[in-house]
């Protein structure tokens, strides 16, 4: 038991780190994360399932449904608060840390599985994405565990490859990017590592069932519904659904993709400090050398190349078949990639045992710094800032003293689905009072599903809050414009909120 204590300190500072983080700073509640909720306190409230998600960004495709009823399950628990579903998406980061270390040890030994640990905690980036909920923020532990189980695969049973395609398959209910380009990763196992000589017939059904497991929901939505999506994709791929931008020439792309790849690299290990991400891509490259030219333990040059393969399948398919701009949110399983690599590196280095402290401290120090010491201050004046948002409509609710009145809401991304979901959580949950209608204008057509279940058709108020974001406007939706559709009222007071958030209360 004692062995294990280091482990649980580890794991106890990177929740604490996370925790602080939220209630020092908020967290952001974008236009994803309140259209996200919406959808899933349909689920966790009103019990009604659902297929699909909302629609994706190729035209046509939608969300795979299980994000929405994985964070239905925190909306429940807490009561709709939309912090839990923040606080759930961080434990599954944390719980990849922790499986990291309990899943290899025995295979690296346990001061390597430690720093593997360390490493995946207090990544920089895997820090980042514990401060929201965002459905790609599922893809670290759904890496580790196709990393996993095709090690499995080669070092024990491949029957365990077909566990490696089914974390693949829930790939597509976190993102449908980064899914397809690790679909192709258990498939060059199985070729590279010659899988397929023991029981071919059986681990290949095996896989192509638990690959096509998470896909149910859809395909039973395609069947009902003329296979929408297939059809959509076809036309994406074929050319004929522009739905994505930012293609570029081959040579262009190559040297984007590098430098994309080296910058989510930097982000992740060494924020503001290039030196050290040098440095560290130096000693993986030294290190897959060394691996596979000496004589060490074969689980670290099997790990390591499986690492090595995934890095290089995802460079390649991201660099010629995908054509499209490469979003950051699509690498957000390769961290865990780069920190097997950069663990199992540090084995090529002689006397490592030694510097291994002086590489912890160095490595906490240059990834903790930017995110403790950062102008918490300089944070309050975003817009999306949830404890902004609470701020706004409390204090609207607050001064409305019991009259009638309506709330609309111009933000850049038109939608405002962050307040959509707010209004429902302080209104249906913490029973403060409905605004007559909330939107982002009057009139509009329905936006937000099943709205009816708990607001009635809106009537005209004499009072009307608008809410205004200080945000980067959108050239072809401006506040200017925006506000002309209130002229017929007459502006009473105008206030602000940290200088991000403006409200101004008219009546007629």
């Amino acid at each position: 038991m004692k062995s294990k204590i280091p482990i649980f300190l580890v794991l106890v500072a990177a929740l604490f780190v996370r925790i602080y983080l939220i209630v020092r700073d908020s967290v952001p509640f974008a236009y994803d994360m309140g259209r996200d909720l919406l959808w899933a306190k349909d689920i966790s409230f009103y019990h009604i399932p659902t297929l699909i998600g909302p629609a994706a960004s190729i035209w046509g495709v939608y969300f795979g449904p299980l994000w929405y009823y994985f964070l239905s399950i925190p909306l429940l628990i807490s009561g709709g608060h939309p912090l839990s579903a923040v606080f759930f998406t961080a434990s599954t980061i944390i719980l990849t840390g922790a499986l990291a270390y309990f899943l290899f040890f025995k295979y690296i030994g346990k001061q390597l599985a430690f720093i593997l640990a360390i490493i995946i905690l207090f990544s920089a980036a895997l820090i980042n994405i514990s401060t929201f909920a965002f459905h790609a923020n599922l893809l670290p532990l759904l890496t580790l565990l196709t990393i996993y189980f095709s090690f499995l695969a080669i070092v024990k049973n491949p029957l365990c490859i077909s566990l490696s395609f089914l974390f693949v398959s829930l790939m597509f209910h976190a993102d449908p990017a980064p899914a397809v380009v690790f679909t192709f990763f258990p498939i060059i196992i199985f070729i590279i590592f010659k899988l397929y000589k023991k029981r071919p017939v059986q681990t290949l059904l095996s896989s192509l069932v638990l690959y096509l497991v998470p896909f149910l929901p859809q395909i039973l939505f395609e069947l009902r519904n003329d296979f929408i999506q297939t059809k959509s994709l076809i036309a994406y791929f074929s050319g004929n659904n522009p739905s994505l931008s930012g293609q570029l020439p081959v040579v262009e792309r190559f040297f984007n993709r590098i430098q994309v790849f080296f910058e989510f690299f930097t982000s992740s290990f060494s924020p503001e400090n290039i030196l050290l991400s040098t440095v560290l891509i130096i000693l993986i490259i030294f290190g897959a050398v060394k691996i596979n030219t000496s004589r060490f333990k074969n689980e670290l040059k099997i790990l390591f190349n499986i690492n090595l393969t995934a890095l290089i399948l995802s460079f390649l398919i991201f660099t010629f078949p995908i054509t499209v701009e490469i979003k950051t949110w699509y690498l957000y399983g390769l961290p865990i990639v780069f920190a097997f690599q950069i663990t199992l590196a540090i084995v090529a280095i002689r006397k490592f045992h030694k510097l291994i402290p002086i590489f912890i401290i160095v490595f906490l120090l240059v990834n903790l710094k930017p995110l403790l010491f950062r102008n918490s201050e300089a944070l309050k004046s975003d817009p999306a800032l949830l404890s902004n948002q609470i701020e706004a409509i409390k204090f609207i609710e607050s001064d409305s003293e019991g009259i009638d009145y309506t709330v609309y809401v111009y933000t850049p991304t038109i939608y405002d689905y962050s307040y959509q979901y707010l209004f429902w959580w302080q209104g249906k949950v913490k029973k403060i009072r409905f605004p007559q209608e909330f939107a982002y204008l009057p009139g509009q057509p329905s936006y937000v599903r099943n709205k009816n279940f708990y607001t009635v058709d809106p009537e005209e108020t004499d009072i009307v809050y608008l809410i205004i974001e200080e945000n980067q406007e959108n050239e072809f939706y401006t506040k200017e414009n925006w506000l002309k559709n209130f002229e017929s009222y007459q502006l009473a007071w105008e206030n602000n909120i940290n200088g991000a958030i403006k409200i101004q209360k008219r009546e007629k």
